[in-house]
């Protein structure tokens, strides 16, 4: 599946997941660290390309404007429909900056998880047996219900 053009990526989603174990919560938080950091890194690949295109979009319409050329400033028309922005016609700089907005939030995404894993590993290294129920928004625990 791919979301916003990057392969392996998924909308959001709630869920509650249950888990025998800490060390096997442990595993499904080193699984979804894993997941985002591969989906960070095609991102930041994509940004990459991004960036040099806007960086000549820039460049093109900054020759423009000094040539006279009418409407060299324009942009795409973007518009927030109930809290989505939809870009028509995206120039380079509008799909920049969406995309740095989507780099910001996976990798808030990964400093939560790697927080959560390094407070559990404590917990799992007391050799504590426990059940987990987690409730999960968008792939990143939010409340976690530990019964011993």
């Amino acid at each position: 599946m791919s979301y916003l053009g990057i392969p392996g990526a998924q909308p959001m989603a709630t869920e509650v997941k249950e888990f025998r174990s800490i060390s096997e919560f442990i595993r499904y938080v080193d699984e979804k660290l894993g997941e985002f950091r591969r989906i960070l890194g095609e991102l930041l690949r994509v940004l990459e390309d991004v960036r040099a295109r806007a960086e000549q979009d820039k460049k093109l319409k900054s020759l423009l404007a000094k040539l006279g050329a009418q409407g060299a400033q324009a942009g795409a028309a973007v518009v927030d429909l109930r809290g989505i922005k939809v870009a028509f016609n995206p120039s380079a700089e509008v799909e920049l900056e969406l995309l740095e907005q989507l780099v910001e939030s996976i990798n808030d995404k990964i400093t939560r998880l790697q927080t959560i894993r390094k407070e559990l590993e404590a917990i799992a290294s007391e050799d504590i047996e426990a059940a987990i129920k987690a409730v999960i928004i968008d792939d990143v625990p939010r409340a976690l219900l530990v019964k011993v």
